[in-house]
């Protein structure tokens, strides 16, 4: 608790947020008394949740972040993924492929990744390469570069994978989400040192992401 509060002593709010102390930004936040700085902050933590597949922690966090945000269409996506991280592709898809959100950006991320749960690589990197020109926002943009990064791997576009999750680390320094993504583009690539320095170095702060980097890396060894 002290920690947390030096941080939001003696770092601005965003600044926590970019350099991805979530739980010091959500806190700092609140303290502000920034209800869309929370609601943002929240919504990274479910997004991470998922990727990590923890889906337990995501449910929790998307039901917590429901109470404060009342966004019908946003939930019913995360639920639909929630639901593909609890070992349920063909009921996500179908979710996904229901969904008519007025958010472009959001209705092509949908289509993306439902095409993706059903191994049809091609749609889901058209989808979400839609998806990327349709965010409003640098943070959707990085969700849905990350999910067309998979959707090349998926498809057996490597080297695809690998300068898209370059370029995501490059515009989104110190994302630990990006960075286990670029690890991963790396491994699948054959570059395996340096995708074993990357996802060896994966902020210890971020535990979704150290998670996710080590069962990459488990994977690979199996």
């Amino acid at each position: 608790m002290i920690a947390v509060l030096l941080f939001i002593v003696c770092f601005s709010p965003l600044e926590l947020e970019l350099a991805g102390k979530l739980p010091e930004a959500g806190a700092a936040w609140q303290e502000d008394g920034s209800l869309s700085g929370q609601v943002r902050v929240m919504g990274r933590l479910v997004e991470e949740a998922i990727y990590a597949g923890d889906a337990r922690r995501a449910f929790l966090l998307a039901g917590e972040l429901g109470s404060i945000c009342n966004d019908a269409d946003i939930q019913q996506f995360w639920m639909a993924r929630i639901a593909w991280a609890s070992g349920l592709p063909v009921l996500a898809a179908e979710e996904l492929k229901q969904m008519n959100p007025s958010d472009p950006w959001l209705l092509h991320r949908a289509l993306g990744l439902s095409a993706l749960f059903t191994e049809n690589g091609e749609v889901a990197i058209r989808e979400l390469t839609m998806s990327v020109a349709a965010a409003s926002t640098a943070r959707k943009a990085f969700w849905s570069g990350i999910d067309l990064c998979s959707a090349y791997l998926n498809a057996g576009r490597y080297s695809d994978a690998l300068q898209l999750s370059r370029l995501i680390k490059v515009r989104y320094p110190g994302d630990a989400m990006g960075d286990v993504m670029y690890g991963l583009c790396l491994q699948v690539s054959g570059q395996f040192g340096e995708s074993s320095r990357v996802l060896n170095s994966i902020d210890m702060d971020n535990p979704a992401a150290v998670s996710l980097a080590r069962s990459i890396m488990e994977g690979f060894e199996q």
